[in-house]
Protein backbone atom coordinates (compact mmCIF):
# COMPACT_ATOMS: atom_id res chain seq x y z
CA UNK A 1 0.00 0.00 0.00
CA UNK A 2 2.88 2.37 0.76
CA UNK A 3 4.33 1.75 -2.70
CA UNK A 4 1.03 2.47 -4.41
CA UNK A 5 0.52 5.55 -2.27
CA UNK A 6 3.95 6.84 -3.23
CA UNK A 7 3.27 6.27 -6.90
CA UNK A 8 -0.04 8.10 -6.67
CA UNK A 9 1.66 11.01 -4.88
CA UNK A 10 4.43 11.27 -7.50
CA UNK A 11 1.92 11.08 -10.33
CA UNK A 12 -0.25 13.75 -8.71
CA UNK A 13 2.76 16.04 -8.36
CA UNK A 14 3.66 15.44 -12.01
CA UNK A 15 0.25 16.38 -13.36
CA UNK A 16 0.16 19.41 -11.06
CA UNK A 17 3.40 20.67 -12.58
CA UNK A 18 2.06 20.04 -16.07
CA UNK A 19 -1.07 22.00 -15.23
CA UNK A 20 1.07 24.99 -14.34
CA UNK A 21 2.72 24.69 -17.75
CA UNK A 22 -0.72 24.74 -19.36
CA UNK A 23 -1.50 28.08 -17.73
CA UNK A 24 1.50 29.62 -19.50
CA UNK A 25 0.65 28.06 -22.86
CA UNK A 26 -0.38 30.70 -25.44
CA UNK A 27 -3.88 30.26 -26.82
CA UNK A 28 -4.16 33.07 -29.33
CA UNK A 29 -3.22 32.94 -33.00
CA UNK A 30 -3.02 29.97 -35.30
CA UNK A 31 -1.60 26.69 -34.04
CA UNK A 32 0.46 24.10 -35.86
CA UNK A 33 0.20 20.31 -35.99
CA UNK A 34 -3.59 20.41 -35.89
CA UNK A 35 -3.67 16.68 -36.65
CA UNK A 36 -3.37 16.35 -32.85
CA UNK A 37 -7.04 17.35 -32.50
CA UNK A 38 -8.34 14.93 -35.13
CA UNK A 39 -10.12 11.82 -33.81
CA UNK A 40 -7.87 8.77 -33.54
CA UNK A 41 -10.77 6.27 -33.69
CA UNK A 42 -13.78 5.82 -35.96
CA UNK A 43 -16.06 5.69 -32.92
CA UNK A 44 -14.99 9.16 -31.83
CA UNK A 45 -15.46 10.41 -35.38
CA UNK A 46 -19.05 9.15 -35.30
CA UNK A 47 -19.82 10.55 -31.84
CA UNK A 48 -18.63 14.10 -32.51
CA UNK A 49 -14.80 14.09 -32.33
CA UNK A 50 -13.99 15.73 -28.98
CA UNK A 51 -15.21 13.18 -26.43
CA UNK A 52 -13.02 12.08 -23.53
CA UNK A 53 -15.31 9.89 -21.39
CA UNK A 54 -16.87 7.48 -23.92
CA UNK A 55 -15.85 3.90 -22.97
CA UNK A 56 -14.38 1.24 -25.23
CA UNK A 57 -11.66 -1.35 -25.77
CA UNK A 58 -9.68 0.66 -28.33
CA UNK A 59 -6.20 1.42 -26.91
CA UNK A 60 -6.10 4.54 -29.12
CA UNK A 61 -8.56 6.12 -26.68
CA UNK A 62 -5.51 7.17 -24.66
CA UNK A 63 -4.88 9.75 -27.40
CA UNK A 64 -8.23 11.31 -26.44
CA UNK A 65 -7.73 10.97 -22.68
CA UNK A 66 -4.88 8.95 -21.09
CA UNK A 67 -6.92 8.32 -17.94
CA UNK A 68 -9.14 5.99 -20.02
CA UNK A 69 -6.31 3.44 -19.95
CA UNK A 70 -7.50 0.53 -17.81
CA UNK A 71 -7.46 -3.28 -17.78
CA UNK A 72 -10.12 -3.51 -20.53
CA UNK A 73 -7.54 -2.26 -23.03
CA UNK A 74 -4.65 -4.50 -21.96
CA UNK A 75 -3.25 -6.66 -24.80
CA UNK A 76 -5.38 -4.78 -27.35
CA UNK A 77 -4.04 -3.41 -30.62
CA UNK A 78 -5.84 -1.11 -33.06
CA UNK A 79 -5.47 0.47 -36.46
CA UNK A 80 -7.49 3.42 -37.75
CA UNK A 81 -7.44 4.81 -41.28
CA UNK A 82 -9.08 8.09 -42.25
CA UNK A 83 -8.96 9.27 -45.88
CA UNK A 84 -8.99 12.96 -45.02
CA UNK A 85 -9.29 16.12 -47.13
CA UNK A 86 -8.31 15.87 -50.81
CA UNK A 87 -5.89 12.93 -51.17
CA UNK A 88 -4.45 13.06 -47.65
CA UNK A 89 -4.41 9.96 -45.43
CA UNK A 90 -4.47 9.89 -41.63
CA UNK A 91 -3.19 6.69 -39.98
CA UNK A 92 -3.31 5.78 -36.27
CA UNK A 93 -1.76 2.69 -34.66
CA UNK A 94 -1.99 1.87 -30.94
CA UNK A 95 -1.23 -0.90 -28.46
CA UNK A 96 -1.86 -1.18 -24.70
CA UNK A 97 -0.53 -3.60 -22.08
CA UNK A 98 -0.01 -4.08 -18.37
CA UNK A 99 2.97 -2.36 -16.78
CA UNK A 100 4.63 -5.49 -15.38
CA UNK A 101 3.39 -6.22 -11.87
CA UNK A 102 2.21 -2.65 -11.41
CA UNK A 103 -1.55 -1.94 -11.39
CA UNK A 104 -1.39 0.59 -14.22
CA UNK A 105 -1.75 0.18 -17.98
CA UNK A 106 0.60 1.70 -20.55
CA UNK A 107 0.06 2.37 -24.24
CA UNK A 108 2.02 3.45 -27.29
CA UNK A 109 0.69 5.05 -30.44
CA UNK A 110 1.78 6.26 -33.86
CA UNK A 111 -0.02 9.00 -35.81
CA UNK A 112 0.86 9.85 -39.40
CA UNK A 113 -0.90 12.37 -41.65
CA UNK A 114 0.41 12.02 -45.20
CA UNK A 115 -0.15 14.98 -47.53
CA UNK A 116 1.36 13.13 -50.49
CA UNK A 117 3.81 14.20 -53.17
CA UNK A 118 3.70 17.67 -54.72
CA UNK A 119 5.48 19.36 -57.60
CA UNK A 120 8.33 21.74 -56.86
CA UNK A 121 8.59 24.75 -59.16
CA UNK A 122 10.95 27.69 -59.62
CA UNK A 123 9.99 31.37 -59.61
CA UNK A 124 8.77 31.11 -63.20
CA UNK A 125 6.52 28.13 -62.53
CA UNK A 126 8.76 25.55 -64.18
CA UNK A 127 8.66 22.10 -62.57
CA UNK A 128 12.07 21.25 -61.13
CA UNK A 129 11.22 18.27 -58.96
CA UNK A 130 8.93 16.86 -56.30
CA UNK A 131 8.70 16.98 -52.52
CA UNK A 132 6.65 15.34 -49.79
CA UNK A 133 4.81 16.71 -46.76
CA UNK A 134 3.61 14.96 -43.61
CA UNK A 135 2.73 15.39 -39.93
CA UNK A 136 3.65 12.70 -37.42
CA UNK A 137 3.50 11.86 -33.73
CA UNK A 138 4.87 9.09 -31.52
CA UNK A 139 3.08 8.80 -28.17
CA UNK A 140 3.47 6.89 -24.91
CA UNK A 141 0.83 6.99 -22.19
CA UNK A 142 0.14 5.55 -18.75
CA UNK A 143 -3.10 5.21 -16.79
CA UNK A 144 -3.55 4.31 -13.14
CA UNK A 145 -6.80 3.51 -11.32
CA UNK A 146 -7.38 4.37 -7.67
CA UNK A 147 -10.78 3.02 -6.70
CA UNK A 148 -13.42 4.70 -8.85
CA UNK A 149 -10.93 7.34 -10.02
CA UNK A 150 -8.41 7.03 -12.84
CA UNK A 151 -5.60 9.39 -13.77
CA UNK A 152 -3.26 9.30 -16.72
CA UNK A 153 -0.63 11.13 -18.69
CA UNK A 154 0.80 11.02 -22.21
CA UNK A 155 4.01 12.34 -23.74
CA UNK A 156 4.04 12.90 -27.50
CA UNK A 157 7.02 13.52 -29.76
CA UNK A 158 5.51 15.41 -32.69
CA UNK A 159 6.69 16.98 -35.90
CA UNK A 160 5.95 18.06 -39.45
CA UNK A 161 7.97 18.28 -42.64
CA UNK A 162 7.40 20.15 -45.90
CA UNK A 163 10.30 19.67 -48.31
CA UNK A 164 13.35 20.65 -46.19
CA UNK A 165 11.35 22.72 -43.69
CA UNK A 166 10.89 21.00 -40.34
CA UNK A 167 8.86 21.60 -37.20
CA UNK A 168 9.26 19.39 -34.13
CA UNK A 169 8.50 19.39 -30.43
CA UNK A 170 7.11 17.64 -27.38
CA UNK A 171 3.49 17.70 -26.21
CA UNK A 172 1.85 16.44 -23.03
CA UNK A 173 -1.70 15.36 -22.15
CA UNK A 174 -3.06 14.61 -18.72
CA UNK A 175 -6.52 13.81 -17.48
CA UNK A 176 -8.71 12.17 -14.87
CA UNK A 177 -12.05 10.37 -14.86
CA UNK A 178 -14.51 9.11 -12.27
CA UNK A 179 -16.43 5.92 -13.09
CA UNK A 180 -19.39 5.13 -10.88
CA UNK A 181 -18.84 1.66 -9.36
CA UNK A 182 -22.45 0.55 -9.98
CA UNK A 183 -24.03 2.85 -12.56
CA UNK A 184 -23.06 3.45 -16.19
CA UNK A 185 -21.83 6.95 -15.42
CA UNK A 186 -18.45 8.56 -16.18
CA UNK A 187 -17.28 12.14 -15.76
CA UNK A 188 -13.83 13.51 -16.49
CA UNK A 189 -11.55 16.17 -17.89
CA UNK A 190 -8.36 16.36 -19.92
CA UNK A 191 -5.75 18.97 -20.80
CA UNK A 192 -4.35 18.26 -24.25
CA UNK A 193 -1.27 19.40 -26.14
CA UNK A 194 0.76 21.32 -23.59
CA UNK A 195 4.37 21.68 -24.62
CA UNK A 196 6.60 23.45 -27.11
CA UNK A 197 7.60 23.48 -30.78
CA UNK A 198 10.79 24.37 -32.65
CA UNK A 199 11.40 24.90 -36.36
CA UNK A 200 14.42 25.12 -38.67
CA UNK A 201 13.22 28.23 -40.50
CA UNK A 202 12.24 31.77 -39.60
CA UNK A 203 8.50 32.23 -39.39
CA UNK A 204 6.31 35.26 -38.86
CA UNK A 205 5.11 33.88 -35.52
CA UNK A 206 6.38 31.45 -32.93
CA UNK A 207 4.72 28.05 -33.54
CA UNK A 208 2.26 26.93 -30.87
CA UNK A 209 0.50 23.65 -30.20
CA UNK A 210 -3.32 23.34 -30.38
CA UNK A 211 -3.97 23.51 -26.63
CA UNK A 212 -7.40 22.18 -25.67
CA UNK A 213 -8.97 21.84 -22.21
CA UNK A 214 -12.01 19.54 -22.19
CA UNK A 215 -14.57 18.27 -19.68
CA UNK A 216 -17.23 15.68 -20.34
CA UNK A 217 -19.80 13.24 -19.06
CA UNK A 218 -21.11 9.90 -20.35
CA UNK A 219 -24.18 8.19 -18.92
CA UNK A 220 -26.80 5.58 -19.72
CA UNK A 221 -30.30 5.94 -18.27
CA UNK A 222 -31.18 2.73 -16.44
CA UNK A 223 -34.09 1.66 -18.62
CA UNK A 224 -33.02 3.11 -21.96
CA UNK A 225 -30.83 1.34 -24.56
CA UNK A 226 -28.94 4.57 -25.26
CA UNK A 227 -25.65 5.91 -23.91
CA UNK A 228 -25.23 9.69 -24.13
CA UNK A 229 -21.99 11.67 -24.13
CA UNK A 230 -21.72 15.44 -23.69
CA UNK A 231 -18.36 17.21 -23.98
CA UNK A 232 -17.27 20.82 -23.55
CA UNK A 233 -14.07 21.54 -25.47
CA UNK A 234 -11.68 24.50 -25.82
CA UNK A 235 -12.48 25.67 -22.30
CA UNK A 236 -9.18 27.57 -22.34
CA UNK A 237 -10.64 30.00 -24.89
CA UNK A 238 -14.15 31.36 -24.40
CA UNK A 239 -14.82 33.13 -27.71
CA UNK A 240 -14.48 30.58 -30.53
CA UNK A 241 -16.42 32.66 -33.09
CA UNK A 242 -14.73 33.56 -36.37
CA UNK A 243 -16.66 36.70 -37.27
CA UNK A 244 -15.62 37.42 -40.87
CA UNK A 245 -16.62 41.08 -41.49
CA UNK A 246 -16.92 40.38 -45.22
CA UNK A 247 -19.64 37.78 -44.62
CA UNK A 248 -21.31 38.54 -41.29
CA UNK A 249 -22.47 42.11 -40.87
CA UNK A 250 -25.48 44.36 -40.36
CA UNK A 251 -26.24 48.03 -41.04
CA UNK A 252 -27.07 50.89 -38.71
CA UNK A 253 -29.79 53.45 -39.39
CA UNK A 254 -27.34 55.50 -41.45
CA UNK A 255 -26.43 52.59 -43.72
CA UNK A 256 -23.01 52.01 -42.21
CA UNK A 257 -21.82 48.42 -42.12
CA UNK A 258 -21.42 46.95 -38.63
CA UNK A 259 -19.88 43.61 -37.63
CA UNK A 260 -22.35 40.96 -36.54
CA UNK A 261 -22.91 40.62 -32.82
CA UNK A 262 -22.75 37.07 -31.46
CA UNK A 263 -24.65 36.35 -28.26
CA UNK A 264 -23.43 34.52 -25.17
CA UNK A 265 -25.63 31.48 -25.88
CA UNK A 266 -24.06 31.00 -29.32
CA UNK A 267 -20.55 31.38 -27.92
CA UNK A 268 -21.29 28.77 -25.26
CA UNK A 269 -22.85 26.42 -27.80
CA UNK A 270 -19.70 26.36 -29.90
CA UNK A 271 -17.93 24.57 -27.06
CA UNK A 272 -20.34 21.61 -27.05
CA UNK A 273 -20.22 18.22 -28.77
CA UNK A 274 -23.00 15.66 -28.35
CA UNK A 275 -22.90 11.92 -29.00
CA UNK A 276 -25.26 8.97 -28.59
CA UNK A 277 -24.85 5.20 -28.87
CA UNK A 278 -27.95 3.15 -29.64
CA UNK A 279 -27.28 -0.19 -27.92
CA UNK A 280 -29.09 -2.35 -30.47
CA UNK A 281 -27.33 -5.57 -29.43
CA UNK A 282 -24.42 -6.66 -27.27
CA UNK A 283 -22.37 -6.90 -30.45
CA UNK A 284 -23.86 -4.09 -32.53
CA UNK A 285 -24.46 -0.36 -31.99
CA UNK A 286 -25.46 2.66 -34.02
CA UNK A 287 -23.61 5.93 -33.37
CA UNK A 288 -24.69 9.55 -33.84
CA UNK A 289 -22.93 12.83 -33.07
CA UNK A 290 -23.13 16.60 -33.42
CA UNK A 291 -20.43 19.28 -33.17
CA UNK A 292 -21.88 22.80 -33.07
CA UNK A 293 -18.55 24.55 -33.70
CA UNK A 294 -17.95 22.53 -36.86
CA UNK A 295 -21.46 23.23 -38.11
CA UNK A 296 -21.23 26.98 -37.61
CA UNK A 297 -17.76 27.27 -39.14
CA UNK A 298 -18.27 25.03 -42.18
CA UNK A 299 -21.91 25.46 -43.14
CA UNK A 300 -22.66 27.39 -46.31
CA UNK A 301 -24.00 30.91 -45.90
CA UNK A 302 -27.40 29.94 -47.34
CA UNK A 303 -27.83 26.44 -45.88
CA UNK A 304 -26.33 24.11 -43.33
CA UNK A 305 -27.65 20.68 -44.39
CA UNK A 306 -25.79 17.99 -42.35
CA UNK A 307 -22.67 20.05 -41.63
CA UNK A 308 -21.53 19.27 -38.09
CA UNK A 309 -23.41 15.97 -37.86
CA UNK A 310 -21.72 12.58 -37.78
CA UNK A 311 -22.81 8.96 -37.67
CA UNK A 312 -21.43 5.43 -37.68
CA UNK A 313 -21.67 1.90 -36.36
CA UNK A 314 -19.81 -0.53 -34.11
CA UNK A 315 -19.61 -4.31 -34.51
CA UNK A 316 -17.93 -7.03 -32.42
CA UNK A 317 -16.90 -10.43 -33.80
CA UNK A 318 -15.17 -12.56 -31.14
CA UNK A 319 -11.79 -10.90 -30.52
CA UNK A 320 -12.32 -8.20 -33.16
CA UNK A 321 -14.19 -4.90 -33.00
CA UNK A 322 -14.87 -2.91 -36.17
CA UNK A 323 -16.06 0.70 -36.14
CA UNK A 324 -17.02 3.06 -38.94
CA UNK A 325 -17.53 6.80 -38.57
CA UNK A 326 -18.58 9.50 -41.02
CA UNK A 327 -18.33 13.23 -40.25
CA UNK A 328 -19.95 15.85 -42.47
CA UNK A 329 -18.06 19.11 -42.98
CA UNK A 330 -19.99 21.02 -45.63
CA UNK A 331 -23.14 19.97 -47.50
CA UNK A 332 -22.24 16.97 -49.63
CA UNK A 333 -18.69 16.59 -48.34
CA UNK A 334 -17.11 14.89 -45.33
CA UNK A 335 -14.61 12.23 -44.30
CA UNK A 336 -14.90 8.61 -43.21
CA UNK A 337 -12.89 6.63 -40.70
CA UNK A 338 -12.48 2.88 -40.20
CA UNK A 339 -11.07 1.27 -37.04
CA UNK A 340 -10.22 -2.34 -36.23
CA UNK A 341 -9.45 -3.38 -32.64
CA UNK A 342 -8.09 -6.81 -31.76
CA UNK A 343 -7.29 -8.53 -28.48
CA UNK A 344 -4.06 -10.44 -29.06
CA UNK A 345 -4.71 -13.12 -26.41
CA UNK A 346 -8.43 -13.80 -26.00
CA UNK A 347 -11.97 -12.79 -26.93
CA UNK A 348 -13.32 -9.56 -25.49
CA UNK A 349 -15.22 -9.87 -22.21
CA UNK A 350 -19.00 -9.94 -22.52
CA UNK A 351 -20.79 -6.73 -21.65
CA UNK A 352 -24.13 -6.48 -19.80
CA UNK A 353 -25.91 -4.73 -22.69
Amino acid sequence: MRVLGGQAFIFTMLVTLLSQAAIAQPTGGRSKLDFLVLPAQAKNTALGTHHLTAPGNDPALFLQNPSLLDSTKSDNASVNLMPYLADTRFLNLAYAGKAGKQPGVWAVGLQYLNYGTMEETDDMGNVIGEFRAADYGLSAGYGHSIGAFSVGGTVKFVGASVETYQTWGVAFDWGAVFKHPKEDFTVGFVVKNMGFLKQNFNGATTPVLPLDVRAGITFKPEYMPVRVTVTAHHLNRFDMVYNDPALFFTYDINGNRLPRKVGIAEKLGRHLSLGAEALIHKKFRLLLGYDHLRRQELRLSDRGALAGFSFGLWLRIKRFEVSYGRAQYVPGFGSSSLSIVMNLKKDFAKEPY
